[in-house]
Protein backbone atom coordinates (compact mmCIF):
# COMPACT_ATOMS: atom_id res chain seq x y z
CA UNK A 1 0.00 0.00 0.00
CA UNK A 2 1.16 3.70 -0.81
CA UNK A 3 1.59 5.90 2.39
CA UNK A 4 -1.79 8.06 0.99
CA UNK A 5 -3.14 4.75 1.20
CA UNK A 6 -2.09 4.07 4.46
CA UNK A 7 -2.44 7.12 5.71
CA UNK A 8 -6.29 7.14 4.95
CA UNK A 9 -7.00 3.53 6.48
CA UNK A 10 -5.31 4.33 9.69
CA UNK A 11 -7.21 7.72 9.58
CA UNK A 12 -10.52 6.27 8.88
CA UNK A 13 -10.04 3.86 11.45
CA UNK A 14 -8.61 5.97 14.26
CA UNK A 15 -5.76 4.24 15.11
CA UNK A 16 -2.22 4.35 14.29
CA UNK A 17 0.50 2.15 12.14
CA UNK A 18 1.33 0.04 15.60
CA UNK A 19 -2.07 -1.09 16.23
CA UNK A 20 -2.41 -2.88 13.34
CA UNK A 21 -2.26 -6.65 13.94
CA UNK A 22 1.28 -7.99 13.20
CA UNK A 23 2.04 -10.33 10.17
CA UNK A 24 5.67 -12.37 10.06
CA UNK A 25 7.70 -11.47 7.14
CA UNK A 26 8.34 -14.96 6.89
CA UNK A 27 4.43 -15.69 6.49
CA UNK A 28 3.93 -17.70 2.95
CA UNK A 29 1.77 -14.54 1.78
CA UNK A 30 3.98 -11.68 3.14
CA UNK A 31 6.51 -13.52 0.89
CA UNK A 32 4.24 -14.26 -1.90
CA UNK A 33 3.81 -10.10 -2.19
CA UNK A 34 7.73 -9.84 -1.58
CA UNK A 35 6.68 -7.93 1.61
CA UNK A 36 9.45 -6.34 3.40
CA UNK A 37 9.35 -4.84 7.62
CA UNK A 38 7.19 -2.01 7.77
CA UNK A 39 5.24 -2.40 4.88
CA UNK A 40 1.23 -2.51 5.52
CA UNK A 41 -0.33 -5.45 3.73
CA UNK A 42 -4.25 -5.10 3.14
CA UNK A 43 -5.71 -8.87 2.58
CA UNK A 44 -8.66 -9.37 1.01
CA UNK A 45 -10.81 -12.42 1.96
CA UNK A 46 -14.30 -13.77 1.34
CA UNK A 47 -16.36 -15.63 4.04
CA UNK A 48 -19.59 -17.57 3.16
CA UNK A 49 -19.92 -14.79 -0.04
CA UNK A 50 -19.26 -12.09 2.31
CA UNK A 51 -15.77 -9.97 1.69
CA UNK A 52 -13.43 -8.87 4.58
CA UNK A 53 -10.47 -6.59 4.30
CA UNK A 54 -7.90 -6.83 6.82
CA UNK A 55 -4.80 -4.66 7.44
CA UNK A 56 -1.82 -5.92 8.76
CA UNK A 57 1.89 -4.56 9.68
CA UNK A 58 4.74 -6.49 8.14
CA UNK A 59 7.31 -7.27 11.29
CA UNK A 60 10.25 -9.15 11.91
CA UNK A 61 9.17 -11.07 14.69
Amino acid sequence: MSRNDINSVLSTLGITVGNLPKILVSDPQAKKLSAKAGDVLEIEREDFGKAYTYYRLVVER
